[in-house]
């Protein structure tokens, strides 16, 4: 399957939280519908848009579910998108799908999307990258960061 068709899958950048570059930061938990809760959530989601933030749907009685990235947003303003997107979310988080089942994921992504749409940028993005930052970060995981000068080693 090529790139952008990729892209255009429902639930794109979902995962089971088995793979290390594909864990993502709870920022805040947005609401409940049912037996589903929406959070938000930043990572990189494999859509070539690099970290953004994202709706987590899960339901209680998983420790999985489906994100809707940011950048997918546009998807669901799509004519039919949502007799499109909605039901392989629906299986991902069901597995059997009832009509009650897709329509308590719609109700969840209707709701809750403006609060994607309005999500906060990612906190990350203003972390300390300075090079004092870094060397902190070095002396409090017990490593030594040098230099070599003139033939001799200089500790930072």
């Amino acid at each position: 399957m090529d790139s952008a068709r990729h892209l255009m899958l429902p639930g794109v950048g979902n995962f089971n939280g088995l793979q290390a570059d594909n864990t993502t930061t709870r920022h805040s938990h947005v609401g409940v519908k049912g037996d589903l809760t929406v959070e938000l959530h930043y990572g990189d989601f494999g859509t070539g848009h690099g970290r953004q933030a994202a709706l987590y749907i899960w339901r209680a009685k998983q420790d999985q579910g489906v994100f809707i990235p940011l950048s997918s947003l546009w998807m669901f303003a799509e004519k039919d998108a949502l007799h499109v997107m909605i039901p392989p979310l629906a299986k991902q988080l069901y597995g059997f799908v009832t009509q009650m089942d897709q329509t308590r994921v719609l109700d969840a992504v209707l709701d809750y999307l403006g609060d994607l749409r309005k999500s906060p940028p990612d906190p990350d993005l203003f972390k300390d990258r300075s090079l004092n930052a870094f060397m902190e970060s070095c002396a409090d995981e017990g490593l030594d960061f040098f230099v070599d000068v003139n033939q001799k080693r200089v500790v930072g």
